[in-house]
């Protein structure tokens, strides 16, 4: 963790914001409803949105020899969409509601304006969004 600012939530994306902060930012998102067995994400497809998990959960599905595989399960609190929102990569997995599921989700023009007039904020979104990469770099390398 960092020692520039304090933690303040155990959320991936606002551990370092304030309830204030956290509260303007999670007001740039748009709320989502995705029905159970369909699509957030198709591997393939252009978009750089960045996705929080508010309820239920969503399987991360990839291909292996032609077939679909569950990589993941992730649910509340759980982020994803950060590699294609850092560098407008597509997507590399598919994303599907295994029930109905309230996502977050945060544009990536709408979002860098936002934090584009705030720079303590936008250093702490930075921080927060590259120990997320950390973390999942570490996870990817404990399994390998």
């Amino acid at each position: 963790m960092n020692k520039i600012f304090p933690m303040e939530s155990d959320h991936p994306l606002f551990r370092y914001f304030t309830e204030g902060e956290r509260e303007r930012i999670e007001k740039i998102g748009q709320v989502r409803r995705i029905d159970e067995g369909a699509f957030l994400i198709r591997a393939g497809e252009a978009d750089s949105t960045l996705y929080a998990v508010e309820d239920g959960h969503l399987d991360i599905i990839g291909r292996d020899d032609g077939r679909e595989t569950v990589l993941a399960t992730v649910g509340p609190g759980d982020v994803i969409g950060e590699v294609s929102f850092i560098d407008d990569s597509p997507r590399t997995v598919s994303v599907r509601a295994g029930e109905q599921t309230t996502v977050r989700s945060w544009d990536k023009r709408t979002l860098s304006e936002a934090l584009g007039f705030e720079p303590q904020l936008l250093a702490k979104f930075g921080v927060a969004m590259s120990e997320l990469l950390v973390e999942r770099l570490r996870d990817v390398s404990r399994r390998v």
